[in-house]
């Protein structure tokens, strides 16, 4: 360790994150942090892994918008885009969920469970909203098992659900329950939990979704003592030998190290930190005091990502495997509904889905039998809904679910936007091709006027591709237009 200058650290209430690194790091790793942190944090996306194979995706993107990428070293489907001519958010591949934009960094937790061998694994998104981390665990499983979405905000599950539809999850439900309610209510139940906890969000490089902000030491205790409770919470709800992944967006070892070690003060004969550094290109560890005070060396095996080493904003993940089982939280909470799910029976499924087949040429029937999903009337529209949900000991009132199907309409079916997201590329009728020179107009959602096709009935809803085969949703044939019918709220 170099020598250092000594800091004055700040006698007001408000917490300089950078005494927490300069504490933490030599000199010349505290000076190249300090050069890091003038520099932009670099656009990152992440591949939808349900509609495409990201390194066959990637090279389309490349080729289309000229864009020079780097794969994220720990999220194969990841990928780094070095000063892009044209914004990720703008393309109609953004638009259409075939890509998230997601801080490299962010990557991370989901990328730490290992589903190998599992069988349709119950898995628990404990604080979920704005979804990115919930998305990439359904693509790990394949949408194959059930994700639980859950946020203790209602303000923020309009956002998770927008995430969901638009990615094109269908086996998964969102629901608003504080986080300690899974420990107490629903017991050994799940095969994997995350923990993406509320932070402080002291990863000292601001970006969009995550802007620093002055915060106080009495603030940051208030959060590590949460932080502790929902830890404690998803070990507790998930299955003895289950998985548990615990993250933050900040370097604050109160809200990190701290909190880790509060639990395993707590709980040591029946948790296991996990060794994660092999899955970094860089060794990571997790710091080994806190103001003097040593701690458990088993918390090293945690990961701090610091901007300097990883060119990403400063990150914390842990990896926990539950060993023994721990005793039912004794805080009470309310029970819920039932959150019993009546699906069609199997003729009526048959009548929507021969639909599909005629019209669309898409076997919905077979996707329904392999997702082990079903088709239920929800409040007058129909889901495809996750049947496994029936199967949870305990009801979980979801707010949403599934993915809305369509509705019959007297001109053929239409199916809905999310759907054809999904599914488009598999649909074999339908289909109207769009010349590419009209791609930027539908982009940014104009109808294109002064074209039809006779061979659609006026009011036809269609499947719309480009000229390379590219899915860009759902049109209307009318008598003098595509009428562009992708949802306002892309634009």
């Amino acid at each position: 360790m170099g020598k250092k200058k000594k800091r004055i650290r700040q006698t007001s209430p408000v917490v300089d994150a950078m005494d927490w690194a300069e504490e933490h790091l030599s000199t010349p790793q505290f000076n190249a942090l300090q050069k890091s942190l003038q520099l932009d944090i670099p656009v990152s996306i992440r591949i939808n892994c349900l509609k495409s194979k990201p390194a066959i995706f990637i090279e389309k993107l490349r080729a289309r918008y000229g864009w020079d990428t780097q794969i994220v070293p720990f999220c194969a489907s990841g990928y780094r885009i070095r000063s892009p001519k044209r914004n990720p958010s703008s393309t109609i591949e953004h638009r259409m969920g075939y890509f998230y934009i997601q801080e490299a960094a962010s990557m991370l937790p989901a990328e730490l469970f290992d589903f190998a061998g599992m069988t349709n694994p119950k898995i628990l998104d404990m604080a979920a909203s704005p979804g990115g981390k919930t998305i990439h665990l359904i693509d790990k499983m394949e949408d194959q098992g059930l994700v639980i979405a859950n946020d203790a905000s209602r303000s923020r599950i309009p956002a998770l659900r927008i995430v969901l539809e638009n990615w094109g999850a269908i086996n998964q439900a969102v629901t608003c329950q504080q986080g300690e309610w899974f420990g107490y209510a629903m017991p050994e139940t799940f095969d994997a939990v995350l923990v993406d906890a509320p932070c402080s969000m002291q990863g000292l490089r601001s970006s969009s979704s995550h802007a620093s902000r002055p915060i106080t030491e009495n603030e940051i205790d208030t959060l590590a003592e949460r932080q502790t409770n929902l830890l404690i919470s998803a070990l507790q709800c998930v299955k003895t030998g289950g998985q548990v992944v615990y993250s933050t967006c900040t370097l604050s070892p109160q809200e990190n190290e701290g909190v880790l070690s509060k639990v395993m003060e707590r709980y040591r004969q029946h948790i296991e930190i996990i060794d994660i550094q092999q899955q970094l290109p860089s060794p990571a560890p997790g710091i080994d005091h806190i103001e003097g005070t040593e701690l458990d060396p088993d918390i090293k095996r945690a990961a701090r990502l610091w901007p300097h080493i990883f060119n990403t904003a400063g990150f914390f993940c842990a990896k926990l495997i539950k060993i023994q089982p721990m005793k039912k939280s004794t805080t009470l909470f309310e029970s819920n509904r039932a959150s019993e799910i009546d699906c069609l029976l199997e003729e009526e499924v048959k009548v929507i889905t021969k639909q599909f087949q005629d019209q669309y040429g898409f076997n919905l029937f077979e996707k329904m039998q392999a997702l082990e999903i079903g088709i239920a009337d929800i409040d007058g529209k129909y889901y495809l809904v996750p049947k496994r949900l029936n199967r949870l000991e305990t009801a979980l009132a979801p707010l949403s679910l599934g993915m809305p199907v369509g509705k019959a309409l007297p001109s053929g079916w239409q199916p809905s936007h999310a759907l054809v997201s999904r599914f488009g590329d598999q649909f074999t009728r339908g289909i109207f091709t769009l010349k590419n020179i009209y791609l930027e107009k539908w982009t940014r959602g104009e109808d294109i006027r002064g074209i039809s096709d006779p061979s659609f009935a006026s009011g036809t809803v269609v499947v719309v591709r480009d000229e390379n085969g590219g899915n860009l949703g759902r049109g209307k044939i009318l008598k003098d237009r595509l009428k562009n019918q992708l949802p306002t709220r892309l634009f």
